[in-house]
């Protein structure tokens, strides 16, 4: 998770309406019915290639923990790692209330959002364990 507000900007802004809605979503190729990640540039042909909410559930294929020194010595620790999503994509994302010293392969996750920042601040997705 940013310490720190992210900003839409014109490619961003379709899946931060998501955000905002409570929606995490995906990409889907209407030819084929595959499943992009939301990064896919969807612009290249729209009548392809539409926005569509995921179901938010996935499983952990690989975590680690970050270590942030705060003030006075003080060590944070924050599981971060990699959800492959129900649908396939796979998203990079923290565990923030996650145990860090617990094993996350394989943990069932399910997307969720905060906000960081005033009025203008996007809702940036992470996971928590089912």
């Amino acid at each position: 998770m940013p310490i720190f507000p992210v900003q839409r900007d014109a490619a961003s802004a379709e899946f931060f309406d998501g955000t905002q809605r409570g929606e995490f979503l995906l990409v889907r190729d209407n030819q084929t019915g595959e499943f992009l990640s939301p990064q896919f540039d969807t612009t290249v042909d729209p009548e392809r290639y539409t926005y569509v909410a995921a179901a938010g559930t996935g499983t952990v294929v690989s975590w680690s923990v970050i270590h942030q020194r705060a003030g006075e010595g003080v060590v944070h620790r924050l599981p971060v790692g990699i959800v492959e999503l129900d649908e396939g994509p796979w998203w990079w994302t923290s565990f923030p209330e996650a145990d860090p010293d617990a094993d996350l392969f394989g943990a069932r996750v399910r997307v969720a959002f905060q906000v960081l920042g005033g009025d203008e601040a996007e809702a940036i997705p992470y996971f928590t364990l089912i």
